[in-house]
């Protein structure tokens, strides 16, 4: 796979890019979205940096083209952020959470569950933990543990 954004147009794609790598960041968004638009670069900027074959993916649902995903994830917000491991959303556990992370981390039992709206802070805590996570145990099928973030942003 080449690194960078995947963009998702069928059900049939999404089904073989979250089977086909460990981890999968989903960007949903709308063409009309100003939010959506202004954090695409910075996305695109971290899959650049953070794509790695069978392990680490992104990729980006429109929610005009494909509505029945992001009804089926819940999205009721652009853009949102969801994490995927072996296939499954999932939260993300992340030391100091409420420390290291904007209102745009959605939390749920302690893990960042999603990401609303346009949060490079968030993003880049979870992409970072994600990252480190794939690079240590790539094929690991075990939930996925407490990450402490070696980049706190400010």
């Amino acid at each position: 796979m080449a690194s960078g954004v995947v963009g998702i147009h069928s059900v049939e794609q999404l089904n073989n890019l979250t089977s086909e790598h460990k981890y999968v960041i989903l960007d949903f968004w709308a063409d009309w979205c100003p939010p959506c638009k202004a954090i695409a670069p910075f996305f695109a900027n971290l899959a650049q940096r953070h794509s790695k074959a069978k392990h680490l993916a992104f990729g980006k649902v429109d929610v005009e083209e494909l509505p029945d995903i992001s009804q089926a994830y819940g999205i009721t917000a652009m853009p949102t952020f969801l994490i995927f491991e072996n296939g499954e959303p999932v939260g993300v556990s992340i030391d100091n959470i409420n420390e290291v992370c904007s209102s745009g981390a959605v939390v749920s039992d302690g893990r960042i569950a999603m990401i609303r709206g346009a949060d490079p802070k968030s993003l880049t805590v979870v992409v970072d933990a994600l990252s480190a996570l794939a690079a240590v145990s790539p094929t690991s099928t075990s939930i996925l543990p407490t990450y402490q973030p070696t980049y706190l942003p400010t």
